[in-house]
This record gives structure tokens, sequence and C-alpha cells, in this order.
């Protein structure tokens, strides 16, 4: 009987164990934009800031042009970057994920002891993990589906 509960208990571990890697995955994409729609348009306004100090008709990649061009599409593609990523709520969004790595792992693990460990409450304790699963998938809000 103990045998049916601990391959439960594999089960659940498993499905964890490839929750938590999908959304760890959408985290290291996200880090990625993040150099994007955060460092990015940072950089820029600096680009755009210096571009007050440089004199008329300087010379850009071979390209003659007034500063205050270089000014106005460095503040735009900023304020574009930016609004991106206010937009979209990256940063809450990332905070979820990683919030939903950490419960998953450790799920994850705890249910990998119950699967490979002989327990003589393994019932009670599957019972609670499976709870603890619940509130997880429950409280889950990262829009992002992991069985799409």
């Amino acid at each position: 009987m103990t045998d049916k509960y601990q391959g439960i208990a594999a089960e659940r571990q498993a499905e964890c164990g490839e929750r938590a890697t999908f959304f760890d995955s959408k985290l290291r994409f996200f880090s990625k934009t993040n150099w994007i729609t955060v460092l990015v348009p940072s950089l820029l306004g600096v680009v755009a800031g210096s571009a007050l100090f440089a004199e008329p008709g300087f010379s850009f990649l071979g390209f003659e042009t007034s500063t205050s061009i270089w000014i106005g599409l460095g503040t735009l593609a900023a304020a574009v970057l930016t609004a991106v990523h206010k937009g979209l709520d990256c940063d809450a969004h990332q905070a979820e994920c990683r919030r939903l790595v950490q419960g998953y792992r450790s799920l994850e693990v705890r249910y990998r002891t119950l699967a490979q460990i002989e327990t003589p409450n393994i019932v009670e304790i599957l019972l609670a993990l499976d709870s603890e699963l619940g509130e997880i998938r429950l409280s889950q809000t990262a829009t992002i589906n992991p069985h799409d």
C-alpha cells in the first residue's frame, strides 16, 4: 500500500519539477528582456542628455545631423521602452515567477523525500503536501500557463 502512495508522491514531484523549470525558464527570458526595457532606456537618457553638450551638426555614424534630433530620438525610445516595461507590469510578473519557482522547488524536494523514504504516516503527509500544492495553484497570478 505504501508503494502506491510513494508512486503518487513521485508523480507530484515530477509535476512540481516541471512547473518550477517552466517558470525558471521564463525568469531567465525576462531577465534578458530587462536589459532592453530597463537598462537601455537609462543609457538612452544619458546619451540624449550628453547630446545637449555636443556641438551643433555633429556627425554620428557618418551622418550629419542636429543635436536636437538625437535628443528627441533618444528620449522617445527611452520613453517607449519604459512604457512597455511598466505597461506589461514586468516587475510584478517576475516576482510572481520567483515565488512560484521557490514554492514548486520546495514541494518537489518534499515529494521526493516522501517518494524515496518509507514513512508510516505517508497518507497524512501526502494530503498536507497536496493541500500546499493546491494553495500555490490557487494563488498563482502569473499570466503564463506551463501546459501551453
